[in-house]
């Protein structure tokens, strides 16, 4: 596949990739480990925007052997809309995928296009009032193409 310089994917960590508590017992999403070896495999970059520590962050990725899989992680972060906004010059083709309401308000802020994932945090209903342009409720090989796309992919099933 040749490489779209102008794409990329940005998730959250907990709540979007991560479940359960931030300590050793959080573990992956089901389905994440699929959406990111595709995105790898399509030479579309994930991009992890994270109010957590990086060193949490990094202990995590390794532990649950995604580490690889994360083309940049951009950690403690305060400011989101800004932060977003920098990787969104970089990549004019950016997506923000989010199961956080406030991940979505964040990324619609910057000028990022936002999918919501019911399978975190918050509910499809909540995610789509959120400013969401559509909802997905699992994770899979081919979603950092779908999200990326020039036009607006079909959602299957209802989240």
């Amino acid at each position: 596949m040749v490489a779209d310089g102008n794409r990329a994917v940005v998730l959250g960590w907990n709540g979007t990739l991560i479940d359960g508590p931030g300590d050793r017992r959080a573990r992956l999403v089901p389905g994440t480990s699929e959406m990111l070896t595709g995105a790898r495999a399509a030479a579309i970059p994930v991009i992890v925007v994270t109010s957590v520590e990086l060193a949490v962050v990094a202990r995590d990725a390794r532990r649950l052997g995604i580490g690889g899989l994360l083309s940049m992680v951009i950690a403690d972060v305060e400011e989101p809309v800004a932060e977003l906004a920098a990787v969104n010059h970089d990549f004019p083709r950016l997506a923000c995928v989010s199961g956080v309401d406030s991940e979505i308000v964040a990324a619609r802020r910057a000028g990022v296009v936002a999918f919501g994932y019911s399978g975190g945090l918050h509910s499809g209903s909540h995610l789509r009032a959120a400013g969401a342009e559509a909802v997905v409720a699992r994770f899979d090989r081919g979603l950092a193409l779908r999200v990326t796309a020039n036009r607006l992919f079909a959602v299957q099933g209802h989240a």
